[in-house]
């Protein structure tokens, strides 16, 4: 009879710690799950291109842009973010015709330009970076140069780019949420600086079929002052 009990006893206390470890498998499994669910996604791992710095010479005659970025390398606009690295670029539009143009300075890689007929411009780039409130370059057009000092048109009072992203995404939560599962983000998000007279940021949002809803920010005030949808 006391084994009979003991027996009874083993029994009892084996379920009770299998039933006791499902338990608790169960339990680890849906707190597993509630966290991926309620994870907080940060969007600014989804930028693909963030043109943060612009800097400008401008005269009757001449104008010259260099532009400082973080840009996907092949850039593809497929929703998708590839391989990122530090991007400059130089573009010369010079009141005469020339037949080759190079540039130089401390804080630039230089070399010869190629001309871009489309725009109308000489333009070189290459992989590195660019920072300081003025740029000083010089360009050699056809064995005659000249100096030039660029100035960063983003004063103290423009926002980064996180900030006019976070603007975009106060302004259409729908667009980010739809595009969201379980923390992550089914798109690629370009962010560019602009300037004309004042500061702006295009917010482009690409999913992976290749739409792209457009935003126009300004750069100050985070004002949505124009949206756009392009179909792929």
């Amino acid at each position: 009879m006391k084994n009979i009990h003991k027996r009874a006893g083993r029994d009892i206390f084996y379920s009770m710690r299998k039933f006791a470890l499902i338990f608790a498998a169960v339990a680890a499994a849906a707190v597993a799950t509630v966290s991926a669910c309620t994870r907080e996604t940060d969007y600014s791992d989804y930028i693909s291109e963030e043109r943060f710095a612009i800097y400008m010479y401008e005269d009757d005659d001449i104008q010259i842009k260099i532009y400082c970025s973080n840009k996907e390398s092949p850039f593809i606009a497929d929703g998708v973010k590839g391989d990122v690295s530090a991007l400059v670029e130089i573009y010369a539009t010079l009141g005469e015709s020339y037949e080759t143009v190079n540039v130089s300075g401390e804080s630039v890689t230089g070399g010869e330009m190629s001309y871009m007929s489309v725009k109308d411009c000489w333009y070189l780039s290459y992989g590195g970076e660019i920072s300081g409130s003025e740029i000083s370059i010089t360009l050699d057009a056809d064995g005659t140069a000249a100096d030039y000092t660029l100035v960063s048109v983003a004063g103290e009072n423009v926002m980064p780019a996180e900030k006019a992203l976070g603007c975009v995404r106060e302004h259409d939560g729908k667009l980010f949420e739809s595009l969201t599962r379980n923390g992550i983000f089914n798109g690629e998000i370009f962010i560019r600086l602009l300037y004309d007279e004042n500061c702006y940021y295009y917010v482009g949002v690409c999913d992976t079929e290749g739409d792209i809803h457009a935003y126009l920010v300004d750069a100050v005030s985070g004002r949505i002052i124009a949206e756009r949808e392009y179909k792929a």
